[in-house]
């Protein structure tokens, strides 16, 4: 049987830092065969999180340690205890669990996933490392207090994070949740600051905003969001919109690349295709902006593969397969 010695060499390869393009496509290709069932690892803070292996974003966790290491890595700087997060399109909880550990028990973090069988992972994991700061909720955050139909693209259908109001053809069938505006949540959940938020919501991005008007206005939170210009234009706009909402409110834009050499402040958001950006108005942390080697967000996402017990995790070292 092949699986478990090519899970453990590809695994192996992900702490080098190394070569990840290549690794990316050898995953791709593979990966989704080299298991029958979910399998357990661990994220740098060494929360548990199963994965199942044919999908897509899972499969990155797996096998590279973080979905989207760099900026995975990134958003982990910009946090504090005591501090709040809004997780927009928490997808199975990945930036749920990093910043719940990462703020502690002074902070909270605010999870929402409109997608009833997505939720449901994000709500077993947030379980399973018995996180009692997090506040889930399976609702879309929108421009109006009003539901939204979603559906899954053909071309994504193993990418449980394409979920969108934006298809057209529905590979599975389309699911209606609530939606409400971010101003409402602050003001329901008597929230005194909101700091961070992280929003990756595949097009719907102005809506959300648009519906968190004050809340901006008032603590101006440091923004992690993807900017995906097909996405947007579905949904009838364009990243140069968005940046004219943004700017509107004081923020600046910084690129996130894989290395600090191509990372930085930009102008505007005229040409951008698909790359995700900081939108602050403060400065970014010293450790985003002062200087990180290429491969360290890379080596510290497979970091959490090593610790034996770590306090926030329920299941036991011995439980994790190929670490």
């Amino acid at each position: 049987m092949i699986r478990p010695p090519a899970r453990f060499l590809l695994r192996t390869w992900a702490r080098t830092g190394r070569k990840n393009s290549r690794l990316f496509r050898l995953i791709e290709r593979f990966g989704p065969r080299l298991a029958d069932r979910p399998m357990a690892t661990r994220l740098p803070n060494g929360c548990v999180v199963n994965c199942d292996l044919t999908e897509f974003v899972q499969r990155q966790v797996y096998f590279l340690g973080a979905f989207e290491a760099v900026e995975s890595y990134l958003f982990t700087r910009l946090l504090r205890p005591g501090m709040t997060v809004i997780d927009a399109g928490a997808n199975i909880g990945q930036y749920t669990l990093l910043a719940a550990t990462a703020v502690g028990s002074t902070g909270s973090v605010h999870s929402f996933e409109p997608v009833p069988e997505v939720f449901a992972l994000l709500r077993h994991h947030v379980g399973l490392n018995r996180l009692g700061n997090v506040r889930l909720n399976r609702i879309a955050l929108w421009n109006e207090d009003s539901t939204v139909t979603l559906g899954l693209p053909r071309d994504d259908v193993y990418n449980a994070g394409s979920w969108t109001v934006g298809t057209t053809e529905s590979q599975s069938p389309p699911v209606t949740a609530d939606a409400i505006r971010l101003d409402t949540y602050a003001a329901r959940q008597n929230l005194q600051r909101v700091d961070v938020i992280k929003m990756d919501i595949q097009g719907a991005e102005p809506f959300a905003l648009a519906g968190a008007h004050k809340l901006l206005a008032q603590w101006h939170p440091t923004l992690m969001m993807e900017i995906h210009r097909p996405s947007l234009r579905a949904l009838g706009s364009s990243p140069e919109q968005l940046w004219e909402e943004l700017s509107h409110f004081g923020y600046r834009a910084w690129r996130i690349r894989p290395s600090l050499k191509n990372s930085g402040p930009v102008a505007n958001l005229d040409a951008v295709d698909f790359e995700n950006f900081f939108f602050h108005c403060g400065d970014l942390p010293d450790a985003i902006t002062g200087g990180w080697p290429r491969r360290m967000p890379k080596r510290w996402a497979c970091s959490g593969w090593s610790r034996t017990a770590v306090s926030a995790c329920a299941p036991s070292a011995e439980s994790i397969d190929d670490v």
